[in-house]
């Protein structure tokens, strides 16, 4: 059989590549003329209501700042270069706004809080004295302050403390308070205190003489006396007194040559 000459077949190949073009074949697809969907709109902040208070004192703002310092530029507030304002400035502002007007730049301040003294009773220790337990130690407390103006004056404002340490009680043991010793107490102790003093606990001598019965300072340390005899209680004072009595044998006269005599009225 005698074959067809080659030209007779690009007809067909040409025809093959149409028609598989015209199916559906990998070919450039047309450009959308659809206009793009436009960007979504962003609406600024409602106005809302914060109320700024300035040294106690309130103020309502309708704001729409985000941050307290956009809030008291639209209310028109000003911060002094030391005033406080709570939330800080660069912090949402909440619905309230604290502002403290300050006079100065805040100081450090080491306040000392004085340590109590606690007496326990105790049988062990002699009538009339003590013996310290335990020393005390005073506490500390850092204080922030500022001067602030209040009424028209310039005064200053504790702003914050802080306890570095508390105080530590002083614990005393004290002996009993003895109504008398023995049978010096059968004395008429009061009238000899009328003829020294007065009757006077507090009476001072400026020769050097205290209390009810006219101590020196030598004849109070003697018998166990401690400060001025003028410092301690009439109790403590009549309780020395007998007490010395005892310790010269009932030889007043060498100690109240003048008023000894009415101990025995």
């Amino acid at each position: 059989m005698r074959r067809p000459p080659a030209a007779f077949a690009v007809p067909v190949v040409l025809a093959t590549a149409m028609s598989v073009a015209a199916c559906g074949g990998e070919s450039p697809s047309p450009k959308s003329d659809a206009p793009a969907a436009d960007a979504p709109k962003t609406s600024a902040p409602a106005p809302r209501k914060v109320v700024v208070v300035v040294d106690g004192k309130p103020t309502e703002t309708m704001t729409t700042g985000t941050t307290v310092q956009q809030v008291l530029e639209q209310a028109k507030i000003a911060l002094g270069p030391h005033d406080l304002v709570k939330p800080a400035a660069d912090q949402p502002p909440g619905e309230i706004v604290k502002i403290m007007r300050l006079l100065s730049a805040p100081k450090l301040k080491v306040v000392r809080t004085p340590a109590k003294t606690i007496r326990k009773s105790s049988s062990s220790v002699p009538p009339w004295s003590e013996k310290v337990l335990r020393e005390g130690k005073a506490g500390v407390t850092i204080v922030k302050w500022a001067y602030v103006r209040r009424k028209g004056k310039k005064v200053p404002k504790v702003l914050a403390q802080k306890v570095k340490s508390r105080p530590v009680a002083r614990i005393l043991a004290v002996g009993p308070k003895s109504a008398g010793t023995g049978s010096a107490a059968r004395l008429n102790w009061a009238g000899l205190a009328k003829c020294e003093s007065g009757g006077n606990p507090k009476s001072v001598n400026p020769a050097g003489y205290y209390g009810l019965y006219q101590f020196s300072m030598a004849t109070w340390t003697s018998v166990g006396g401690t400060g001025k005899p003028s410092d301690a209680s009439a109790g403590e004072q009549t309780y020395r007194a007998q007490l010395l009595y005892n310790k010269v044998n009932g030889r007043w006269q060498g100690q109240w040559p003048n008023c000894g005599k009415y101990l025995f009225s």
